[in-house]
């Protein structure tokens, strides 16, 4: 009844008055003031904070004045109409799409709806398209529901150089389906997935990598053999063992590899990352992180592998940097 009202006399009224009915004759009436603002009273008491009204929850200042827009009380944001109604569930503020739970509460974070996972932040209310959150990429579609993800480790550098003064040396792998990639002097990881090697892919994310680094002035990588063969090593170990970060279950990582090999170097360090979808997206998900993309733009590397294999339903992707 409100709202109506308003809608229609609230251009053409300066102040007036509506009167319902309460419960043992009491009376309560809307009034609009000289500031075009509007208050309530019921049984002779201007309504404060939150009031229930003809079916519609209203919000009322210290002035009694009722509020409208966004409103924050108790440690939490609500959104009143243009009539000061609460609203709830999806409603869309100046082109932006919040979600306000059965209470009028703004709610954050993930929440699922019709089987439909969304994600909602306090600036940007919901999220569509690609979103990093912690070490996973997300894709929303443009009406924000969750359609895939990918995770990215957290970088791993190192700048300690090895003791060993060995020269690199040789080494083997395979890209035949369902066999092992090896690294001479390394452990042969088990056959527990067949993999494949997207070398494509590999030359792919260099191309890019390095078109980044020439756009911003620095020289651009070289693909040394013996990091390509970690790498893919690398790529394959997490598949074999089914983990995903820079230390393996059993206790080493990379820099242990490049010394048991004999590899030289000063600097080093690591990216990896995977998807279920696009073995040459692994390059996004490191270039929308800000510490990959470091890694990625490092002047001090000047030699990588890239190492992506497909395999246990997913595409794994490592590369590894040196000097």
């Amino acid at each position: 009844m409100k709202k109506a009202f308003l809608t229609k006399t609230v251009s053409a009224v300066i102040i007036a008055t509506i009167t319902t009915l309460l419960p043992l004759g009491a009376s309560a009436e809307w009034k609009q003031n000289i500031d075009r603002t509007w208050s309530y009273t019921e049984r002779n008491t201007i309504a404060k904070g939150w009031r229930y009204i003809s079916g519609e929850w209203y919000y009322f200042n210290s002035d009694g004045n009722m509020k409208t827009g966004w409103t924050y009380d108790r440690g939490q944001w609500y959104y009143l109409d243009s009539s000061g109604a609460m609203e709830d569930g999806w409603v869309n503020i100046k082109g932006t799409w919040y979600y306000f739970d059965s209470t009028g509460a703004m709610k954050t974070g993930w929440i699922k709806e019709n089987g439909y996972w969304y994600y909602l932040d306090y600036e940007d209310g919901m999220k569509t398209g690609t979103v990093e959150l912690g070490s996973r990429t997300y894709y929303f579609d443009s009406s924000g529901r969750l359609r895939n993800y990918t995770t990215v480790s957290e970088v791993t550098t190192s700048t300690t150089a090895p003791s060993s003064n060995q020269q690199t040396t040789q080494n083997s792998n395979s890209t035949s389906s369902g066999t092992t990639i090896s690294v001479s002097g390394l452990p042969v990881l088990p056959k527990n997935y067949s993999v494949n090697v997207q070398a494509t892919a590999e030359n792919k994310i260099l191309e890019l990598m390095n078109q980044k680094r020439t756009e911003a002035g620095l020289k651009p990588l070289i693909m040394d053999n013996t990091l390509l063969q970690v790498a893919r090593y690398k790529s394959n170990h997490m598949i074999q063992y089914n983990y995903f970060d820079h230390t393996a279950p059993q206790g080493n990582n990379w820099t242990s590899w490049l010394q048991t090999i004999g590899y030289q170097y000063t600097a080093t360090g690591e990216n990896i990352a995977y998807n279920t979808y696009d073995a040459v997206y692994l390059f996004t998900q490191w270039w929308n992180s800000s510490g990959h993309r470091a890694n990625m733009m490092n002047p001090s590397y000047n030699r990588v592998g890239v190492g992506v294999l497909n395999g246990n339903d997913k595409y794994m992707g490592t590369q590894t940097f040196s000097n």
